[in-house]
């Protein structure tokens, strides 16, 4: 058997093909990075590079610069399942790494699975540290039921608004961290700007203070679109609320799937939701950083 031929490159266009088949092994075919991958070969400020062996893309990562330039959020590293096992995901790492050193990048962040065993053991290798942990759940058939009556009221904000709230309600927010689509970034007024790019912000009042807000939006997939949202709450009666909320917004989309956001301490509050039906998975993820170089 001959050896194989593999050198790290950057990704065009012309490897969409071998990226979508790298995709449909993933999360049972629900990959995001089909819908994202156009977006990052665009982005002037995305290094997006793989690892090619005899001339087929078989694995990929992307290096996207954010927050003026101090923070490389590392994003989609993805080995096709035959290639796996072989050090690509280690090198394209290390290769993601010394480009952001490169490009004076202040921190590294990302977020994986606490379950991903292989990401979790890259992440202490590479110095990496978790600064955060959130849960996540989704379901795949999920449709909307009547809001109970003793949910509080929840209206549509902007990015400007919840920035001045936010400042006098920090039992809301106490990481001033903003989560969507498993990125993140600072609770600035630039970051709530970035989300609300592609995301709709909703809150609720209690006496002029802010007590829980969401933001959600719709991502696509290889085979069916789903309402992708995050929840921040100072109790298990706006978490809730906020959860048939979004429920209920992706029903007014004609959206069955929905993928949640949300702090671990409401954990049990969504398993005792009895109007929320079981058939869903959860699982942790946790924002990991590695400090590049001090301010």
């Amino acid at each position: 058997m001959r050896a194989m031929c593999a050198r790290i490159r950057m990704v065009s266009n012309s490897d969409l093909k071998d990226i979508l088949e790298i995709s449909r092994q993933i999360w049972g075919n629900h990959d995001y990075l089909p819908s994202v991958i156009g977006d990052w070969l665009k982005d002037l400020n995305s290094y997006t590079c793989g690892v090619e062996v005899d001339k087929r893309l078989v694995a990929v990562y992307n290096l996207r610069l954010v927050e003026d330039g101090q923070t490389g959020w590392m994003e989609g590293l993805r080995v096709h399942r035959e290639y796996r096992g072989k050090g690509f995901a280690t090198a394209l790492t290390e290769h993601v790494i010394q480009k952001a050193e490169k490009l004076g990048v202040q921190r590294l962040r990302y977020t994986t699975a606490t379950a991903n065993e292989a990401s979790m053991k890259l992440a202490e290798r590479f110095g990496f540290a978790i600064t955060l942990e959130m849960s996540v759940f989704w379901h795949p058939n999920l449709k909307a039921s009547p809001s109970p009556s003793d949910f509080p009221s929840i209206r549509r904000s902007d990015p400007g608004e919840i920035h001045k709230l936010l400042q006098s309600s920090l039992s809301v927010m106490p990481s001033r961290i903003l989560f969507y689509d498993w990125k993140a970034v600072d609770c600035t007024l630039e970051g709530l700007k970035e989300v609300g790019k592609s995301r709709e912000f909703h809150i609720a009042l209690r006496e002029g203070e802010l007590t829980s807000l969401s933001y959600g939006g719709l991502r696509q997939g290889l085979e069916q679109s789903s309402w992708a949202f995050t929840i921040y709450a100072v109790d298990s009666t706006g978490f809730l609320a906020h959860i048939w909320h979004n429920i209920a917004e992706a029903s007014r989309r004609g959206v069955s799937s929905i993928t949640g956001t949300h702090e671990v301490n409401f954990e049990k509050a969504l398993q005792r939701a009895n109007w929320l039906s079981q058939e869903y998975w959860t699982m942790r993820m946790v924002l990991l950083e590695k400090i590049l170089r001090q301010t």
